[in-house]
């Protein structure tokens, strides 16, 4: 069970016995509760197919004959900004009636609901939602004239008995419930501040560089508000995004876990139906999801379709709510407008918002009055040595500062600031410097941009986290020592922080150690982290401070709350992963190495431009922290290069389906070997042994050459140990390759000779012959286990693993899978 904060003391001892001890929370979230729930109609499919922005829900755990019961819905609520305001929904569609078992008690009601014709170009829309208990009716809204697809905030007080029973009572609409809470009386009405709720706040800015912030050492303060949070912050120094662009940067902070392991990859904006299968098919914590189930009600305001699901791109992660502002340049005001709104309005309960602004992101067009105010604060002598798009960035930067100013202080105006947990980062940075000009922008046609590189102005991203009050305390205040020192290799020291000294460990690594804290007159302490870390640790720190990360959850990034609240050494992260468009990154403390996948190493400098191979990159950070001299191909670089490629193959970042070619042992004197094959999937990485050749000329296709040649001696010689073998049970073992594949697509299409003779290649569980490949062998070329007789074949076997996106089978379609082999051999198909 998860523990959650107690955050209305005024809450009687039975309640708080609840949250933290019982599947039972605070507020009632009717859609968590619905598969507990009994259901008049059983809603297996679409009911409403012409209204495209909707997709079954993904939080609520239905079995598939229920899974529309559960809908996220969108409504196009402003067609001038594109405002697309999604809710996670329980949907009735003509009659239906849900009847939930809940405790005795008074309860606020509170949900947005909204309404939708049987049919598209339906006048009118009209019923009545009526709620019982024990068969007493206690309510009952009437929405005769109702505008369709407009969310109507509804709220009332009801006295269960132990059950709530709604009921739709319409002939041709459809109704959705959005957001359908139950809060305690009470709940909430805390009056001091110590007694507020620790909201938080993950503040995402879209392509914002560490490097023009004041805090992280840029001369000019271009950003005052985000300056002085970070004085009053856990402060990492030296971030790193896990993407080089939104789409997997976001989806990998969000959940702890890199994109491509999530099965969404990192090639193109679409997410295919197969990710979503893979996506949906495993257990995934992400924040929206965790804090939703410990009782906060989760928002999500944005420009951002990533966390929609309908749109083909995104994914629903399980937001209460998710608004969003499709149109460029006007969105930062509205968003920041809803946010404040927000805030104001959910002041008494515990929230958790996710805030992103995409403004600082291409076109850079900021207003006059911000790029006045860039003027006034930078000197014309630096300012002017900027290229136009650069200025236009600090303009966007200073407006997005500014915003968040608007929130902050509304923040203040409440009261609730102090215990509010704020997290300010970026999903990536921006690529400015002429020397990485190496490549193509295909979006905006110029080299402003982002996802081309992993050069560090293109991942350094800001990353800090404003603790609450009553947190803060603890971590310095309340104690004699804290962890943090000083490193006197990292950015100036502009404010007051606490300590912390690296010092060697049993292991001889460095680590870090606690020393004497530091308090300033303004009681603010800023707590640094020095050296390299990564957005992957966002989510498990959050929840870390505030005791509210899963048992067995599946995050995997470091959880610096532990050591900076219990005051013990802080692990380092030595190696940090980044994706890109079919290309990655390695960066360590004393190197970077950029690999791209097969058929994507050619880059050009510009869209007329010559192209050239650059299948890697090598860039000694000692030396070279500005990223200039590619060492890959230069003399020089061999030592680490091959110091970079085994780092990278053994620590095996990303998970992958593994497609399996074991080529049988010759019996000729001379045996040339040749495999082709066109791969679904496209070709990641390969494992083969020494004597096998592998080529790739594209992303889809690779060859495969292998050639054996034995003298007469070698020959009598391999006879004579297959002879001592045989009498010691020993066989010759086939030679097995290992092509990873980009995407979790299972099938390969195939061909091959030995000796110039096209000879025939067995695949799958089932080793079913066949010349070349066959139609449609997605299924059967999987296996899960190596398939039996493999060993012993006389002909070539390919099967794929299913390592990363698993096949499904189950110990009753393996037993089965047995059974049907056998009808197989007696059908001619395999031969032994």
């Amino acid at each position: 069970m998860r523990k959650i904060l107690t955050f209305a003391p005024i809450l009687c001892f039975c309640l708080i016995q609840c949250l933290n001890n019982s599947e039972s929370r605070f507020p009632v979230d009717l859609v968590l509760e619905l598969k507990h729930a009994r259901s008049k109609i059983k809603i297996a499919k679409d009911l409403l197919p012409y209204h495209w922005k909707k997709n079954p829900g993904r939080q609520s755990d239905l079995p598939l004959s229920r899974k529309w019961e559960n809908t996220q819905i969108t409504f196009n609520t402003n067609k001038e900004i594109f405002l697309n305001h999604s809710l996670d929904a329980i949907y009735f569609p003509p009659g239906q009636e849900y009847q939930f078992t809940l405790p005795k008690g008074t309860y606020q009601f509170s949900s947005l609901v909204g309404l939708l014709g049987e049919y598209e170009f339906q006048s009118s829309v009209k019923g009545k939602l009526k709620f019982y208990s024990q068969s007493n009716l206690l309510k009952e809204w009437d929405f005769s004239g109702t505008t369709k697809e407009q969310w109507i905030k509804k709220e009332t007080s009801v006295t269960l008995d132990g059950d709530l029973r709604l009921v739709w009572e319409s002939r041709d609409s459809h109704l959705f419930v959005g957001e359908p809470l139950l809060y305690p009386d009470g709940f909430g009405e805390s009056k001091k501040i110590s007694e507020k709720p620790k909201s938080v706040i993950l503040i995402v800015i879209d392509s914002a560089r560490k490097d023009f912030l004041g805090a992280y050492g840029y001369r000019h303060s271009v950003t005052p508000v985000l300056d002085q949070l970070a004085k009053e912050s856990v402060f990492f120094e030296n971030p790193f995004a896990n993407g080089n662009w939104t789409k997997p940067s976001m989806m990998s902070f969000f959940h702890s876990e890199y994109s491509s392991n999530l099965g969404l990859g990192n090639s193109w904006f679409s997410t295919k139906p197969y990710q979503r299968k893979v996506y949906y098919g495993k257990k995934r914590d992400n924040l929206a999801k965790t804090f939703r189930e410990a009782g906060y009600y989760s928002k999500t305001i944005m420009n951002n379709v990533f966390f929609l699901d309908y749109t083909t791109v995104g994914l629903d992660l399980g937001f209460h709510n998710s608004f969003q502002v499709g149109m460029d340049i006007v969105d930062t005001e509205v968003l920041t407008n809803h946010a404040i709104e927000f805030v104001s309005e959910k002041k008494d309960i515990p929230y958790f918002l996710h805030f992103n602004l995409n403004t600082p992101h291409a076109s850079y067009s900021p207003p006059p009055e911000d790029m006045k105010a860039v003027r006034s604060i930078v000197p014309d002598s630096e300012f002017f040595r900027y290229e136009s798009p650069v200025k236009r960035y600090l303009g966007e930067m200073h407006y997005t500062d500014r915003e968040i100013g608007r929130l902050v202080n509304k923040l203040k105006e409440l009261g609730t600031y102090e215990e509010t947990m704020i997290i300010v980062t970026g999903d990536h940075g921006e690529l400015f410097s002429p020397e990485h000009d190496y490549s193509y922008h295909f979006i905006m046609q110029t080299r402003f941009g982002h996802g081309e590189t992993h050069y560090d102005e293109e991942i350094n991203v800001p990353y800090f986290i404003k603790l609450p009050k009553s947190i803060a305390e603890t971590v310095v205040v309340g104690k004699d020592k804290s962890l943090f020192s000083e490193d006197h290799n990292s950015l100036p020291h502009r404010y007051p922080i606490v300590k912390r000294m690296p010092i060697q460990n049993k292991m001889g690594k460095e680590s870090v150690s606690q020393i004497d804290g530091i308090k300033n007159s303004q009681s603010q302490t800023q707590i640094r982290i020095p050296g390299q870390s990564s957005l992957m640790s966002l989510a498990p720190t959050i929840l870390g401070f505030l005791d509210l990360k899963p048992e067995n959850a599946t995050y995997q990034g470091v959880d610096y709350a532990t050591c900076i609240l219990q005051s013990n050494s802080c692990p380092t992260e030595k190696f940090i992963y980044t994706e890109g468009r079919m290309s990655e990154s390695v960066r360590t403390e004393s190197y970077k190495y950029i690999r791209r996948y097969p058929g994507f190493t050619t880059v050009r400098r510009t869209s007329a431009g010559e192209p050239h191979t650059m299948a890697e990159e090598l860039y000694d950070l000692q030396k070279d922290p500005k990223e200039l001299r590619n060492l890959s191909s230069e003399k020089e670089g061999e030592t680490l290069l091959l110091q970079a490629r085994a780092d990278f193959r053994r620590e095996n970042f990303l998970k992958r389906n593994g497609l399996r070619i074991w080529i049988p042992p010759c019996e000729e004197a001379i045996c040339r070997d040749y495999l082709s094959l066109n791969v679904q999937g496209s070709i990641y990485d390969w494992v083969a042994p020494e004597t096998v050749q592998i080529s790739s000329g594209s992303a889809k296709t690779i060859s495969v050459a292998k050639e054996t040649r034995d003298t007469r001696e070698s020959i009598e010689a391999r006879d004579h140990k297959t002879s001592l073998e045989t009498k010691t049970k020993k066989t010759i073992q086939p030679e097995e390759i290992i092509l990873k594949t980009v995407n979790p697509e299972l099938g390969a299409f195939f061909q091959f000779t030995r000796n110039g003779k096209t000879i025939p290649v067995r695949f799958g569980r089932y080793g079913l012959e066949y010349q070349r490949s066959m139609n449609h062998i997605e299924d059967l070329i999987v296996s899960e286990r190596q398939p039996d007789g493999l060993l012993q074949s006389p002909l070539p076997w390919i099967y794929n693993d299913g390592a990363f996106s698993g096949s499904g089978e189950s110990e009753v379609q393996k037993e089965m899978g047995k059974e049907v082999k056998k009808i197989l051999e007696t059908w001619g198909y395999i031969h032994e």
